[in-house]
């Protein structure tokens, strides 16, 4: 036995896209650990509309992070294979990290006035600046960490992805149990300022990662004028595809911090506070699939010849991994919501028998959209996904009042279906093509 798993081990280290999509995994597994660690400590120790309040600045929070690094860090999956030299791969990274950065530090503080004014219950955000402020560099931070992510898939490294993430992970939970104990501390800023140093020191820890295993960090051997004509050049070359990178991740993710937003804005904070930790527990099975499409786009940046066979060894992972998992958190879910509370299990368990069949219909979606990403046909992917996106969030909108936060999920569920559905009836457009033929 000890024989058969040392070499299914050695197995998994020699084939890139294995180990690549088992770290991405293993980084969702360590998030969603610790993460119920989290979400349970702030549910026992703060009041609901506490958690529920501070849930939703989260959520816009990453909102805006998103909105900027999504596009970028597909790209730079696409683009680091062909920087080969430390120089260019430093300008490639360093140009990209400085570009995002200041362009999530602008949005997020534009983003404040329509947050304040749109959404009742975010107008605390108006009258707290410290809260104000975690919300402003915290979206600046998961922006930066979000683009070293990035470049560890890129370099088909995401077991130093795991690592970051272990940390940043740690880092929060450790903060937040700190906080909690502190009664001065127990409004939302507890939560916004755990998830904002998290992505910030986790920054710089994955800085020394790349410092340390890739390319050493420092002086770039350009004079000054040629360095700003390389990274302005190299800016420029990111922005092309990355605008079509961008609407695919940023419409693909989106619809999963906007439903907490949605949620609010329907139902109210205590509300909204039942369905984060209940998406958050859904969110570890159907995270599965993206984790290996992730390494999908990597692999095919490196050989775009056998999307086919890619497309279908990866549905077979996803579905041997998918299957006992739902079945093992459907069966357990409500003494997992228990863990939150009694009211969080009376509420949640409907949603998250929901969003455990949702990940089914969304495997097929997220390799189809990785293959039309390295096919180049981001058009195609970017429509796939905005469709999703909208059904869910306007359906979220319409059903929420009637059916609680059962109807948002059952609005996430059936954008996966339709999803799905289009795929298998445009395969000839959505799904790669006999290896070899195009």
């Amino acid at each position: 036995m000890l024989h058969l798993i040392t070499r299914q081990i050695a197995r998994v280290r020699a084939d890139s896209l294995a180990r690549n999509s088992v770290g991405i995994m293993a980084t969702s597994a360590v998030n969603a650990a610790l993460g119920y660690i989290y979400w349970i400590v702030a549910a026992r120790a703060l009041p609901t509309s506490t958690v529920g309040l501070g849930s939703s600045v989260v959520s816009a929070m990453v909102i805006v992070s998103l909105a900027i690094y999504l596009g970028p860090s597909s790209t730079l999956i696409a683009r680091l294979p062909n920087r080969t030299t430390r120089d260019d791969w430093l300008v490639t990274v360093l140009g990209t990290l400085v570009v995002c950065c200041v362009a999530t530090l602008v949005v997020a503080v534009i983003a404040l006035f329509p947050l304040e004014l749109l959404l009742k219950p975010l107008r605390p955000l108006r009258d707290d600046p410290v809260l104000a402020l975690w919300y402003v560099f915290g979206a600046v931070g998961w922006t930066a960490s979000g683009l070293l992510d990035s470049v560890y898939i890129a370099e088909r490294r995401a077991d130093y992805m795991f690592w970051r993430n272990a940390f940043s992970s740690a880092l929060k939970l450790l903060v937040l149990i700190v906080l909690a104990v502190l009664p001065e501390h127990r409004g939302a800023t507890t939560i916004v300022s755990t998830w904002a140093l998290s992505g910030i020191l986790g920054t710089f820890y994955g800085l020394y990662l790349c410092h340390r295993h890739f390319h050493r960090l420092g002086r770039i051997a350009h004079a000054s004028a040629s360095l700003r004509a390389a990274m302005t050049e190299e800016a420029l070359l990111l922005a092309r595809p990355s605008a079509g990178h961008h609407a695919i991740s940023v419409s693909g993710l989106l619809p999963t911090y906007l439903l907490p937003i949605v949620v609010t804005a329907r139902l109210g904070t205590r509300e909204n506070a039942y369905f984060y930790v209940t998406w958050m527990i859904g969110s570890a099975i159907f995270m599965i699939s993206p984790a290996v499409s992730s390494a999908i786009f990597a692999e095919g940046s490196y050989d775009a010849t056998r999307m086919r066979a890619m497309a279908r060894a990866s549905l077979k992972i996803i579905m041997a991994m998918i299957v006992p998992s739902t079945l093992i958190v459907g069966a357990l879910g409500k003494p997992i919501l228990h863990l939150y509370g009694a009211d969080y299990a009376a509420a949640g368990f409907g949603l998250l028998l929901i969003l455990l069949l949702s990940s089914y219909p969304d495997a097929i979606t997220n390799i189809s959209v990785a293959t039309l990403r390295v096919r180049g046909a981001l058009g195609r992917a970017a429509v796939l996904n905005g469709t999703m996106a909208v059904i869910a969030v306007v359906g979220a909108w319409v059903l929420a009042p009637a059916y609680g936060i059962a109807g948002a999920g059952s609005a996430w569920l059936i954008a996966q279906i339709v999803g799905t559905i289009g795929v298998i009836v445009l395969r000839r457009r959505l799904w790669p093509p006999a290896d070899g033929t195009e």
